[in-house]
């Protein structure tokens, strides 16, 4: 084994004919579209354009992409045609990957080294015979520079661990692996190390703070797969490289024949959960630091720090420092999108005389994020969600839907669109994309809005039993506002429940005093006119004044 030195941003991505390999965010992409691969395939990918400046042995590839694991010649033919396929190649023109006769395998396509303004990514390369040396030798090579004050948070995807002997659960594991860390790779505010940077090589029998270092990155994912009973147990914890503490833990049990089925879907589990966390540590540490030596990306997450609270203060506190943001980093994306986010709730809790200036605003700073980072989801997901507040509601579905085509982890993008397909007439589809949300992040910080969600879809429904019980379980959230409490009073009130509603209706008076039908009919802006009169019906009946 020999581990190179951290390969600088010139050569992160590789483009050849209309392909682009994407060491970074560990993707292959034909024309822009992601090209879907096994974990091995793309490690044999990558492994050819480093070396193809040569033939390489049949050994070569199985050290490499197999760890030096005895497989069969079907199993490495089987590679190589999925490789060419891949690439749009075939075993008769070989344009792209050439045969050589008993010697091995290259990369003849020409390739271009493309840019990538990230910060550098490390790569290892396998070699046999005298080149061979001990990882223990290679530490000071690998060694990355730590990130920057005030820089993306990074993180890496150490390889789960098979704690079973079943070698069916080796594969499982490594490719549960790869999909966590090309589903992380979908967050745009995150820097996600390539696989090949925490090869086990590099990481084995080291600890947290010494892996932190050696990579380079604030958080580590750590997890193993082991077989119990009739279930297998995947386990999943997020590290804080710098002191070794644990952060977030999870573990997951599923059907024994179903282990190959669903793996795509526990790496979607896994990273959904893992995004929010992350996003958590970092308002936290930004809220805590001193306020004149904030760097722009610390404006941003101290900005939401504040946005969180849903106060009309905590709303000019995010907005100030999301400008800040903009001043001091101008093509930051995710600053811009934070913008128009800031402006969506400043529309559902401020003026209504207000709202037309508001939702201009927000498109605009939204389709200035799509154009600054049209891979985002989080740029589109503003978009989409102004346009929903516009009643343009298939611009806003396309948006929405591209958001979560872009980071199918996203919960967020699946509630944005669940709201939408409300208004849209799509209540069933709403529902499943709400059911959608909640899986992906069962502790998001919002919950509260994903169970008044569905209880608002029932309520156009006219399951007016089902909305009472979601927007009841709403309002139970700490952080829940008082929207989900006018819902429970207008399902009650359409219910005739007269005692329920008398007592849902006192506590909605002290979340907001003063709530009124008119106060309803003007948050309720953006809704179809059946479903405004249905609401004010409720509210009516459950002794709300006009």
């Amino acid at each position: 084994m020999m581990a190179l030195p951290p390969i600088p941003p010139a050569v992160t991505m590789f483009q050849f004919s209309d392909h682009e390999l994407d060491l970074r965010r560990h993707e292959l992409r034909r024309g822009g579209a992601v090209v879907h691969l096994e974990p091995q395939v793309f490690d044999l990918l990558v492994f050819l354009l480093h070396n193809r400046d040569r033939i390489v042995s049949k050994d070569e590839i199985l050290d490499a992409v197999w760890d030096g694991r005895i497989v069969s010649e079907a199993a490495l033919s089987s590679r190589i045609n999925a490789a060419r396929k891949a690439v749009g190649d075939t075993g008769n023109e070989q344009a792209v990957i050439r045969t050589f006769h008993k010697r091995g395998f290259r990369f003849v396509s020409e390739v271009v080294e493309a840019p990538d303004l990230g910060p550098p990514v490390q790569v290892e390369r396998r070699r046999n015979g005298a080149d061979s040396a001990r990882s223990d030798d290679l530490l000071d090579e690998a060694w990355a520079e730590p990130a920057p004050e005030g820089a993306k948070p990074s993180i890496a995807v150490l390889p789960f661990v098979n704690l079973s002997r079943d070698a069916e659960h080796e594969y499982f594991a490594y490719g549960l692996t790869e999909d966590v860390v090309r589903l992380l790779g979908r967050n745009r505010w995150l820097t996600v190390l390539s696989r090949h940077s925490a090869r086990p090589a590099i990481v084995q029998d080291k600890d947290a703070r010494e892996i932190g270092a050696i990579l380079g990155v604030r958080y580590l994912v750590e997890g193993s797969v082991r077989k119990a009973g009739e279930h297998v147990r995947i386990t999943a914890e997020l590290i804080r490289a710098e002191d070794g503490s644990q952060l977030w833990s999870d573990a997951y049990e599923i059907d024994l024949s179903d282990i190959f089925d669903i793996q795509n879907a526990m790496a979607n589990q896994i990273a959904a959960a893992l995004e929010p966390e992350v996003g958590s540590i970092e308002r936290e540490v930004a809220a805590r630091k001193d306020p004149q030596n904030l760097a722009a990306w610390d404006c941003y997450q101290r900005g939401f720090w504040h946005l969180w609270g849903f106060t009309t203060p905590g709303f000019a506190e995010a907005e100030a420092l999301f400008r800040r943001a903009i001043a001091i980093e101008p093509e930051l994306a995710r600053a811009h999108a934070a913008l128009s986010y800031v402006h969506l709730q400043q529309v559902f809790y401020g003026k209504p005389s207000e709202r037309p200036a508001l939702l201009q605003t927000a498109l605009a700073e939204g389709r200035r994020a799509v154009a600054l980072d049209e891979r985002d989801c989080l740029c589109h997901c503003v978009v989409g969600r102004t346009q929903t507040l516009l009643r343009h509601h298939d611009e806003a579905i396309a948006a929405l839907e591209h958001t979560v085509e872009l980071n199918p982890s996203f919960a967020q993008g699946y509630f944005a669109l669940a709201f939408t397909m409300i208004w849209a007439g799509r209540e069933e589809e709403a529902i499943a994309l709400i059911e959608r949300a909640a899986e992906l992040s069962p502790r998001d910080p919002h919950l509260w809005s994903f169970y008044q969600v569905r209880g608002l879809a029932h309520f156009s429904l006219g399951e007016l039993k089902n909305a009472a019980f979601f927007a009841r379980k709403s309002t139970r959230q700490p952080n829940a506002t008082y929207f989900p409490q006018a819902l429970l009073v207008a399902s009650l009130g359409c219910l005739g429940s007269t005692e329920a509603a008398k007592e849902a209706l006192s506590d909605l008076l002290e979340r907001k005093p003063g709530y009124t039908r008119r106060y309803a009919k003007e948050d309720l802006f953006y809704c179809p006119e059946e479903f405004v009169d249905r609401y004010l019906e409720g509210l009516a009946k459950a002794g709300v004044p006009a």
